[in-house]
């Protein structure tokens, strides 16, 4: 017997880290049916059958959004299993720190694959259904669009220009009912913020200082921002980011 088809369906990729399964979860408890994707199949696999077990509707893939054949794939699924999208979350990134001058080409493009390349090639592949559905997309930018990070320059231009993708395509698609935004977390208490702080490599009490509220955003906050922007709740909002930081964008202590 056929999966029944659900009445809303979010595909996300990065599906299975802090910020991603958080959103999963939120869209989940919201009533939609979850593509959780993720590069490591496992981890995509174990944050769905834990929606399910929870009482949702999950699936997990793998996806790796550097290539177009498994983006194109995975979205083709997700239609296959559910029928529909409605929201796109673009949240697949990786970090790679250090001096600008010692860049390589090859990190370079790599980063920028992961953000920003598979971002488009994401929207791109789930245009067709979002434009059935008149869906929405939400692109996770960061502070590092808002503010120079140092030994974070990859990181930090392709997060700006999920920004300006976000702008752009809000234009563009607006005649097809898609509305399109962004998200820019702040300091988050994901696994990768736990080790950095835990270990040495980042002073949390140093970081913190930026940080009008004092205190690192918890993914469930992120992903209720995230939330609001992809669901119907945010109908007459596009081309925006919303920024979730605690202030660190807007705050001084001059």
């Amino acid at each position: 017997m056929p999966d029944p088809k659900p009445q809303a369906v979010m595909f996300i990729t990065g599906g299975a880290g802090g910020i991603g399964s958080a959103t999963s979860k939120a869209f989940a408890d919201a009533g939609y049916a979850v593509a959780v994707t993720d590069i490591d199949a496992d981890r995509a696999a174990a944050t769905a059958e834990a929606l399910v077990s929870d009482g949702g509707t999950a699936i997990g893939l793998g996806l790796d959004v550097t290539s177009t054949e498994s983006t194109d794939a995975a979205v083709a699924e997700t239609l296959e299993r559910f029928g529909r999208i409605d929201a796109l979350v673009n949240n697949a990134g990786t970090i790679d720190p250090g001096p600008s001058e010692d860049i390589t080409d090859e990190a370079w493009s790599r980063l920028l694959s992961v953000h920003l390349d598979g971002s488009f090639r994401c929207s791109r592949a789930a245009y067709p259904a979002l434009v059935d559905s008149k869906g929405s997309i939400v692109n996770i930018a960061s502070v590092a669009a808002h503010v120079g990070l140092k030994r974070r320059l990859s990181y930090s231009a392709a997060k700006s220009a999920l920004e300006g993708m976000a702008r752009t395509l809000a234009v563009e698609w607006a005649d097809v009912g898609i509305r399109v935004n962004a998200v820019a977390p702040g300091y988050t208490r994901t696994e990768l913020y736990e080790h950095v702080t835990t270990t040495g490599l980042v002073d949390p009490a140093k970081m913190l200082a930026r940080v009008p509220m004092h205190r690192p955003g918890e993914t469930s906050e992120v992903a209720a921002a995230i939330l609001f922007l992809g669901s119907p709740a945010a109908s007459y909002v596009t081309g925006q980011t919303l920024v979730v930081d605690g202030g660190l964008v807007v705050g001084t202590d001059w």
